[in-house]
């Protein structure tokens, strides 16, 4: 079960595994009248550090940054791999304001890692979109998007930035 619920490279929740866990947080917020919020987190210039440096690389970026993420969240929130180097965050009983405060914190993190590739010394930076639970905002698939088009605005506006659309 481990194996078919985790991404083998990163050991977080693969894309399928994630969105199951995020449903079922939605259905107990609903109930609960309870706030929650996502971040979509996407690594910048990514695919120039798989052609400068290799896939051996920019699997160990993927990996360090998984890792990072994971060491920065709290245990009740969710973290996943859903994309190539794409990540998302599902933050329980988390406002928008937190959720941007959180967000911050993991842009810095990423910011502040270091990893190495035989004698160079990576920078790593992400662009990361906040959307939190609205009225109209209250499915999956809903924040997802609302969450992704925030994380473009930020690459547009210069990556290695938080933004929320809302």
């Amino acid at each position: 079960q481990d194996m078919a619920s985790h991404d083998p490279l990163t050991q977080v929740l693969n894309a399928r595994a994630y969105y199951q866990a995020c449903d079922k947080l939605i259905l107990q917020s609903q109930r609960s009248q309870q706030a929650f919020s996502v971040l979509f987190v996407d690594l910048d210039h990514f695919k120039a550090i798989n052609d400068t440096y290799g896939h051996e690389a920019g699997d160990e970026v993927l990996r360090v940054v998984a890792s990072t993420l994971s060491a920065q969240i709290r245990g009740s929130d969710v973290l996943g791999r859903i994309g190539g180097e794409e990540f998302s965050v599902f933050l329980p009983n988390t406002p928008l304001e937190g959720a941007m405060t959180v967000a911050e914190g993991l842009r810095q993190a990423i910011q502040g890692c270091r990893p190495r590739v035989g004698e160079t010394v990576l920078t790593i930076t992400a662009s990361i979109g906040v959307a939190s639970r609205s009225p109209t905002l209250n499915t999956m698939q809903a924040i997802q998007r609302r969450a992704d088009e925030a994380m473009y605005d930020a690459k547009r506006a210069g990556r290695n930035r938080v933004s929320s659309l809302q």
